[in-house]
């Protein structure tokens, strides 16, 4: 579960935040393949910034702004749309249907449906 004192941060400074976070798994972000790869922990981080980003959205309207061409966040449904693939490619499963809502929750019923 995502606490409050994490969504403030989040919340407060997205750009920094995701920066710091995502920066070392960047080509993961850009490489399907290499995303699938990464140790399960690794995608752990990826997936909970995800979720992150998803509320920060819901709930504060925080995502990325195409009008502002130096912000380098990630719009959250792509973001949310690469995990789930690389997700799904890690598992090996050639489909998965994206329920919504709480990504944690979906990754998480994706890797047991492999088990």
């Amino acid at each position: 579960m995502i606490d409050a004192k994490e969504l403030a941060l989040a919340r407060e400074h997205p750009r920094g935040t995701e920066r710091r976070r995502l920066l070392p798994y960047r080509a993961a972000l850009n490489n399907l393949a290499a995303y699938a790869v990464l140790s399960e922990g690794d995608r752990d981080v990826i997936v909970r910034w995800a979720e992150t980003r998803r509320l920060i959205f819901v709930d504060f309207g925080i995502d990325h702004d195409p009008g502002n061409l130096a912000d380098p966040l990630i719009p959250a449904s792509r973001l949310r749309a690469h995990v789930l693939d690389g997700e799904r490619l890690a598992a090996h499963r050639s489909g998965f249907v994206d329920p919504g809502g709480d990504l944690i929750t979906a990754v998480t019923a994706l890797r047991r449906s492999t088990q």
